[in-house]
C-alpha cells in the first residue's frame, strides 16, 4: 500500500508524549497478553510474548513510571509488522483512531526525533494533541540485526 492510500492512523495517548502509527501496519490489538521479562534488556524493553506461535519482543511506548501513573488495570500490546518482522507495542492508555485529514502535519522546527528506539515519520496535531507518528519500517529495521 502506498503512503498516499494511507488514510488512518491509530493514537497512543501517553502522559508526555503522544505516538501514532499508520493503521495498515496494525496486525492486531490484545488486551490482558501475557508478558515474559527477560533480565538485562535495554529500559523500554518490556519483554517477549508469544503471537501465533512466534516469539515477539515487546517494547514500551512510555517509560515504566510514567506508565504506571495511568493506572490502567490492563495489559495493552498493539502487534504491528513490516514484511516479516514483528513487534509488540505495550500500550499506557487505550488507543483510538484518527484520520489523517482530521489530523494538521506539523513542521519540526528542532527536527527532534520522537525518542532513540521510534523512528518518527511525521509530527500530527488532532485537536489539542501533538502526535509522533513512528515509522514502522525504520523502527523495525533499526532493532534486526543482519548477520
Amino acid at each position: 500500500m502506498s503512503e498516499s492510500e494511507i488514510t488512518e492512523i491509530l493514537c497512543f495517548p501517553g502522559s508526555r508524549k503522544n505516538y501514532a502509527v499508520d493503521f495498515s501496519c496494525v496486525v492486531e490489538i490484545s488486551y490482558d497478553f501475557k508478558i515474559s521479562k527477560i533480565p538485562c534488556m535495554p529500559p523500554d524493553f518490556e519483554g517477549v510474548c508469544s503471537y501465533k506461535g512466534a516469539m515477539i519482543p515487546v517494547i514500551r511506548i512510555e517509560e515504566a513510571q510514567e506508565a504506571d501513573e495511568g493506572n490502567q488495570s490492563r495489559v495493552i500490546v498493539v502487534i504491528v509488522k513490516h514484511r516479516k518482522y514483528f513487534l509488540g507495542i505495550r500500550l499506557s492508555r487505550e488507543p483510538y483512531i484518527i484520520s489523517y485529514t482530521d489530523a494538521e502535519k506539523i513542521t519540526n522546527p528542532l527536527g527532534v526525533a520522537a525518542s532513540e528506539r521510534w523512528k518518527e515519520k511525521g509530527l500530527y496535531r488532532f485537536r489539542d494533541k501533538l502526535f509522533s507518528v513512528i515509522d514502522v519500517e525504520k523502527t523495525l529495521e533499526g532493532m534486526v540485526f543482519y548477520p
